[in-house]
């Protein structure tokens, strides 16, 4: 009897992190407006600790959706600045990768003194969020069936990705792939029972980015791990609360974050 138990918890186990490890895309009931507004979602079901991100997928019969939330600023930051990528993997036509670059970042032109602390343009939440939505109106896509390059963004008929702000401050992303680009014109709707393999990457900030953002969020000189003195301690020889915190924040905005989940599409309901 013990051991038919030990049994039938295993077999529990197993099954719970294979649902875990491979969730199935919910079918859209709803029509998903790919604005920024994740109100179509009422709530994202997955956390991932590595990138920060809530997520969840749906598909319907034409398309599959994405959502991505952040409340957190220095991953905000990150997003905006260094850029995401999102790359779905699927073996329906032997192992292919399709790809989609949003927001592209900030390409810095010019070199930065590591000393010299520059105003940061997207410092204030209101005036970032506008200089953001108004730049950022591009993506990059590849292995897609006929949309590949630079494109726009805000496409109603194919690829179509949008981030917004809700009023408290939490970044929402949305993607749309219609499921033709994805698989090509030929697929079956039988096929779409297979895994599909996405990773997310938030790229890193440069290091010279990453001090300065640091330094505007943590005042003067913090960002490069400096303290009162300037010499990154409180004149004691040891390192001060804020300069630790600058240097933790630097450190991390100069380290990319990867999302991994696999999961498999809803067949029509």
């Amino acid at each position: 009897m013990k051991q038919l138990l030990i049994a039938l918890l295993f077999i529990f186990i197993t099954s719970y992190a294979f649902a875990q490890d491979e969730p199935t895309s919910q079918w859209a009931q709803n029509t998903i407006t790919v604005d920024g507004n994740a109100q179509d979602w009422n709530s994202l079901k997955h956390y991932d600790n590595n990138s920060r991100l809530f997520f969840d997928f749906k598909n319907d019969s034409n398309n599959l959706y994405l959502c991505f939330q952040s409340k957190d600023e220095m991953n905000e930051a990150k997003i905006l600045r260094a850029g995401m990528k999102i790359i779905l993997s699927d073996k329906m036509n032997g192992k292919h990768k399709s790809i989609i670059n949003f927001p592209l970042g900030i390409k810095n032109s010019e070199k930065k003194s590591d000393d010299e602390v520059q105003p940061d343009p997207l410092a204030a939440h209101q005036s970032k969020h506008a200089l953001f939505l108004a730049r950022d109106t591009t993506m990059e896509v590849r292995g897609f069936a006929t949309q590949n390059g630079l494109i726009p963004s805000n496409n109603p008929s194919g690829i179509r990705a949008a981030i917004n702000w809700n009023a408290e401050n939490t970044l929402t992303y949305e993607v749309a792939i219609p499921l033709k680009e994805l698989f090509g014109e030929g697929y079956q709707l039988k096929d779409l029972s297979k895994e599909i393999a996405l990773n997310v990457i938030i790229s890193a900030m440069s290091m010279n980015d990453a001090k300065t953002h640091s330094a505007n969020a943590f005042g003067g000189r913090r960002g490069n791990g400096e303290g009162r003195n300037g010499q990154g301690n409180n004149g004691s020889g040891e390192m001060d609360n804020e300069a630790r915190m600058a240097a933790y924040h630097t450190a991390m905005m100069s380290q990319k974050t990867e999302l991994k989940q696999k999961f498999v599409l809803s067949l029509p309901q």
